[in-house]
């Protein structure tokens, strides 16, 4: 699905499902989703971004991944999630200190799912 102007100016301030499981080997972690990627409803959703291809090409996937395959990430023992969960046009929207809360939240959480970071 290719979202329209208006879906993607509506997307401002949405969130998407982070993409996690218990026992996962490496969870990548975004600053926060850009509006076109909450329009869509899947990380790095952007046509062109180059988390997916980068992915494969590091041997992460045994194949170049639609973003909309983002939960096939899961039994390969890696997940996405982000620092802030609102979507913003660009990163640079976010205050200092929603990041550092979020940050806190996403060492909380970590550290209740996995231990010891």
């Amino acid at each position: 699905m290719k979202p329209t102007k208006e879906q993607i100016a509506a997307a401002a301030g949405k969130t998407i499902p982070d993409v996690i499981a218990p026992a996962l080997d490496v969870l990548f972690c975004g600053i926060n989703p850009g509006l076109y990627t909450a329009a869509v409803g899947h990380h790095f959703g952007r046509p062109g971004n180059r988390f997916w291809p980068v992915l494969h090409r590091a041997g992460f996937t045994p194949r170049l991944f639609d973003p909309s395959e983002q939960r096939a990430l899961l039994p390969l023992g890696c997940g996405i999630t982000n620092i802030v969960a609102r979507a913003t046009t660009a990163a640079d929207e976010l205050t200092a200190e929603e990041l550092v809360a979020g940050a806190r939240t996403l060492e909380r959480s970590l550290r209740r799912r996995y231990g010891t970071l």
